[in-house]
């Protein structure tokens, strides 16, 4: 299928290609540029490299070595020797460094505070590269902090053994200088270009569409003023109707709600009624188990008091077995002086003390259990005053949510009540909204009608703007039949304004949206905008 296009949209296709090309040349010329600056740069640092290598070996002949901790050419140490790294920088307007192993010993390199860098290390990249691969670095890398173009040689003994490196570098920021005025060039260049494509391109735009332009905007301003006021007043018809439907639908499940609700209400009043009745019986049981408790707090206290009166009778009977245990001493001394007449005597005595030891020890017993018993009842009485006062609160309490359980009942009573009334007032409401749906959808079908005639007016503006566009096919009928449907009519505009675009809608059954038909007009298009005859006599 072939796309036809008009004026306007070749000129900017072609405008916009060459807007394209352009962005795509710049871009590779910046990138070219600054491949080739940095290319530029890495040669003249490798030949820095080999003519620095030339002068060392010139000013201080001999092989590379480290003694006593210090690198050495020939028979002079690099170790803070500046002279040369300075005159190697003179010459080539390098930074230069010799590095013992990865710390600089001799540079011109310099500190943000002035100082020479001297014993500050070279970069890990560099390190695995020239020190521990062997080879030669040239890159860009970081010295001192600074970006700088660079290039590092490994230094080598007279055994073959790596001991350091010699460097020569320039910061990049004087090649990214160069790149960035190359770069604002070629910026400056193509924007001043497409200035000018666009500034010729409008004014072509212009002198050929601009009359042509004019004539449609004087044609289409009827149209559009027709199109837009029917399409505002179809759309808020439109609105207006689903808001009504759906306000409509929103009270009877707000009704349907409501219903549930006072079902509800008069459900939750009923448990209400049912739990204060067991709150009272609650109440009830809490006062005669209070009472119990009472009468066992009465009872532990008599136990207390038994069990003391009994441990005094234990301490009593203690008491008479300490007395028997010393008789039976003292008898059974007296035994002893009678000597064989008193034999049978001292066994007696001697029987006799053992029972009253075995009656104190356990009369010590009783007492500790007895003790310990008291103390058992005491504790058990204590805990008996904690739960009787723990049942009054309770009963309090309960005495206080019965009341509450009154009041929640006589609310959801009332409530129930203000709910059948609101339910009422929605019903009235639905049956407002729903006529207020009918009238508004029968609004709707006329607007929509109205806007189908300014539809078929609009067609008929295209076929002239596709005329104007480019193509001419159908601009022609589309005249003949505006022009032809105005004479043969030859209505004026307040004829026109006088008569009704649509006839009053049939309703059927109880009037209600959606279940009456519209009775649309036979209206043609030059009826809702007359035209004067030879309205299009310039085309």
């Amino acid at each position: 299928m072939k796309v036809k296009m008009n004026l306007k949209k070749k000129i900017f296709l072609f405008v916009l290609i060459f807007v394209l090309i352009t962005v795509a040349i710049g871009f590779s010329a910046i990138f070219i540029v600054d491949s080739k600056v940095i290319h530029t740069a890495h040669e003249k640092l490798t030949g820095d490299l080999a003519m620095g290598r030339t002068l060392l070996n010139e000013k201080h002949p001999g092989a590379w070595s480290i003694r006593e901790g210090k690198l050495l050419k020939g028979d002079t140490a690099m170790n803070g020797n500046f002279t040369i790294v300075d005159t190697i920088g003179e010459l080539t307007g390098d930074t230069v460094t010799l590095f013992q192993g990865d710390t600089r010993v001799s540079t011109n390199v310099k500190k943000p505070s002035g100082e020479r860098a001297v014993g500050t290390k070279a970069s890990q990249p560099v390190i695995d590269a020239t020190l521990a691969g062997g080879k030669v670095y040239i890159g860009k890398a970081n010295v001192v902090g600074t970006w700088n173009q660079t290039a590092y040689e490994p230094i080598k003994n007279a055994g073959g053994e790596i001991i350091g490196m010699f460097y020569v570098g320039v910061p990049n920021t004087r090649y990214d200088q160069i790149t960035n005025d190359i770069t604002s060039k070629i910026i400056i260049i193509s924007f001043i270009g497409l200035i000018i494509v666009a500034v010729l391109s409008l004014f072509l735009i212009k002198s050929i569409t601009g009359p042509l332009n004019r004539v449609i905007a004087g044609i289409t301003e009827g149209a559009d003023q027709v199109s837009s006021a029917a399409s505002q007043v179809a759309s808020a018809s439109q609105q207006l109707a689903e808001g009504t439907s759906e306000q409509a639908s929103s009270l009877e499940e707000t009704s349907s709600s409501l219903e549930e609700m006072s079902s509800m209400t008069k459900q939750n009043a009923d448990h209400a009624n049912q739990a204060k009745a067991m709150m009272t019986e609650a109440h009830h049981i809490v006062e005669k188990v209070n009472h119990h408790m009472m009468d066992m707090a009465g009872a532990v206290a008599e136990i207390t008091r038994s069990s003391e009166e009994t441990g005094k009778i234990i301490k009593t009977i203690d008491e008479i077995a300490f007395q028997t245990n010393l008789l039976a001493l003292n008898a059974a001394v007296e035994a002893a002086r009678a000597g064989e007449a008193g034999a049978g005597f001292a066994v007696v005595a001697d029987e006799v003390r053992n029972l009253a030891m075995r009656a104190s020890e356990a009369a010590k017993n009783t007492s500790l259990l007895i003790e310990n018993t008291i103390k058992a009842v005491r504790k058990g009485n204590e805990l008996t005053n904690a739960t009787q006062e723990a049942f009054k609160e309770n009963a309090s309490i309960s005495l206080k949510i019965g009341q509450l359980v009154d009041e929640i009942a006589t609310a959801s009573e009332e409530q129930a009540q203000g709910i059948g009334q609101v339910n009422m007032a929605v019903t009235k409401m639905d049956t407002m909204t729903q006529s207020a749906a009918s009238n508004a959808e029968e609004s709707a079908a006329a607007s929509e009608e109205l806007n189908a005639q300014a539809e078929q007016v609009k067609v008929y503006i295209q076929d002239l703007v596709k005329m104007v566009g480019g193509g001419s096919n159908g601009s022609t009928s589309s005249r003949s039949a505006l022009d032809g449907g105005n004479r043969s009519e030859g209505i004026s505009t307040a004829a026109h304004k006088a008569q009704p675009l649509l006839e009053k809608p049939e309703k059927k059954g109880n009037g209600k949206a959606g279940r009456g038909r519209v009775v649309k007009a036979a209206r043609r298009p030059e009826e809702v905008i007359p035209l004067a005859e030879g309205g299009f006599k310039d085309f």
